[in-house]
């Protein structure tokens, strides 16, 4: 194969990817309809029969393409549980996240400021500076991330240090080596477990003890917090790539929701 067919097909691929994006936000926006419609019908986010239709059809779909059923199945229970995930912090059910929306309330560019800066476990210095760790990191870089001025940066910081609350948060976050990108090329495993209630007791030891029943180490394991993250979820390192049975036995677990392999 030549280079140049190299390139067409590369081009394709990307063509592709643009057109899931595309749809993947718009099935997202839906979120915003949804939730006012479900709060005028008074029913709740998750709804589990609608959710194993929709799991069951997208098989259905899959193996009438000629693709493998599991595959598409991890895909859309992803994305049925991001979108649970933003109706939920859209009707503020995402626990001490929603006192942060409080305090940015009248400021949405900051709150998706102050968002990278958790995700990222960027603190913000007493000075307003925002830093990785000693690391002090331009207010520009982050500005360019999240898609504002940098000015909604300083201000952000500004807000933040005024309010005692969130200071005692953002003054403390704290990064970490995470090692799910580099997992592959290491020969380890990558295993995200989305959880049916993430604020129940004991889903971390759950897991985990299915995981060793196996014989597998866990090099690293990293939750999302229930009360900052919409949709959190589990995720977990390993010294070696699951088998199918180990997955298995983690779907039947009672605090599994689902189970993503990487």
């Amino acid at each position: 194969m030549s280079e140049k067919n190299l390139q067409t097909l590369r081009q394709k691929i990307d063509s592709i990817d643009e057109q899931v994006v595309s749809l993947l936000a718009q099935r997202l926006k839906i979120a915003d309809d949804l939730v006012a419609l479900k709060r005028k019908l008074k029913l709740g986010i998750r709804d589990a029969t609608r959710e194993r239709a929709v799991i069951n059809r997208a098989r259905r779909l899959a193996k009438s393409e000629g693709l493998e059923p599991a595959f598409i199945e991890s895909v859309m229970r992803l994305v049925i549980a991001h979108m649970a995930g933003a109706e939920r912090e859209r009707v503020g059910g995402a626990g001490m996240w929603t006192k942060i929306q409080d305090a940015f309330a009248d400021f949405p560019a900051q709150l998706s400021v102050a968002r990278v800066l958790f995700k990222y476990g960027l603190r913000v210095r007493e000075s307003g500076e925002i830093a990785c760790g000693d690391i002090r990191i331009p207010a520009v870089q982050i500005a360019r991330e999240v898609g504002v001025d940098r000015r909604v940066v300083d201000a952000t910081a500004r807000t933040i240090l005024k309010n005692g609350e969130l200071r005692g948060i953002f003054e403390n976050l704290e990064s970490i080596a995470y090692l799910k990108g580099v997992a592959q090329q290491l020969g380890m495993g990558v295993i995200e477990i989305l959880p049916k209630d993430a604020a129940k007791p004991g889903i971390i030891s759950e897991v985990a003890g299915t995981i060793s029943h196996f014989r597998i180490s866990i090099r690293q394991a990293v939750a999302d917090d229930p009360h900052f993250v919409p949709q959190p979820k589990l995720t977990l390192i390993t010294d070696e790539p699951v088998r199918g049975d180990v997955i298995e036995a983690l779907r039947k677990l009672p605090s599994v929701q689902s189970v993503i392999v990487y």
